[in-house]
């Protein structure tokens, strides 16, 4: 309905309304009469009236949900695009071949842990016991592969542990996650520090991978994690301690598959350099110069 044509209508409506609350004032005795016949009147007018705003608003909020769900889709586009940037960035990856991958689905096991599950896999050169990281730190490894996807293990699941240095010493320690007979009470998705060699975690030391041969299954020097809080001594050898992971295993989303690199050739020996020594002779000396 055009425009001009729904404001003539709206002008007639308000006019026969107008005249049957002036005769319901007034007392008029022929008033039902003159209601029923407006309703018959009125009833097309009204519908005609409401009907067309009522598609063209269905209209608009149709489109208004598309729109909207479009702007949802290239918002995440751009979030995606902003992460993959902030771990190509990163000193993560810093001298390393990285494949990038985004998380498609996930898996929390009966007995503790997580796993997620990445869109790329053998076709792409992702091999078994690749190191897995983001922007701030480890993820995990890769557990199985298939042509097109690979199953990683996020690091924290039962079973897992990872061989590790702490602090500037570079202190020998392994991270896991809580066991069930754990003597200390520690927040939910933390870790489990134990020393390998006698020494004490100080509280805001940054725990970093020990590495493995060929970078497999974890390359060395990722972030792991921060000491939150150091375990009370017991007397025992070594202290433990409780460590936060540097990612957030419920919100990982863009990562990438550290491709390792086997050594091909043999690594180069040296030798130290030994510098001549000059024997003093002391002492009166015999024979004359000549």
């Amino acid at each position: 309905m055009q425009p001009a044509a729904r404001r003539r209508l709206l002008v007639v409506l308000a006019s026969l309304t107008l005249a049957l609350l002036l005769a319901d004032l007034a007392g008029w005795a022929g008033a039902d009469r003159l209601r029923s016949v407006g309703g018959l009147v009125l009833g097309p007018v009204q519908r005609a009236l409401s009907g067309a705003p009522h598609d063209e608003l269905a209209a608009v909020q149709a489109e208004n949900v598309r729109l909207r769900t479009v702007a949802a889709e290239q918002q995440h586009r751009l979030d995606e695009l902003g992460r993959l940037e902030e771990l190509l960035g990163s000193g993560v990856t810093t001298g390393r071949t990285l494949v990038p991958a985004r998380v498609v689905a996930t898996d929390v096991s009966p007995l503790g842990g997580r796993s997620v599950t990445i869109d790329v896999g053998s076709r792409d050169g992702v091999r078994p016991d690749s190191t897995v990281v983001a922007a701030d730190g480890l993820v995990g490894r890769v557990t199985a592969v298939s042509p097109w996807t690979a199953d990683v293990q996020v690091l924290g699941s039962a079973g897992s542990v990872v061989a590790v240095r702490v602090g500037p010493a570079g202190t020998l320690a392994t991270v896991s996650p809580p066991a069930a007979g754990d003597s200390e009470s520690r927040p939910r998705g933390s870790l489990r520090l134990t020393g390998v060699v006698p020494a004490t975690p100080v509280v805001g030391d940054v725990v970093r991978t020990l590495g493995s041969v060929d970078e497999t299954p974890y390359a060395a020097g990722i972030v792991v994690g921060t000491v939150t809080a150091v375990d009370p001594d017991r007397g025992q050898l070594t202290r433990s301690a409780t460590v936060r992971p540097a990612i957030d295993v419920d919100a990982i989303d863009v990562v990438g598959v550290l491709v390792p690199t086997a050594r091909s050739t043999t690594r180069p020996t040296t030798r130290p350099t030994t510098r001549p020594t000059t024997l003093a002779t002391t002492g009166p000396t015999t024979g004359a110069p000549r």
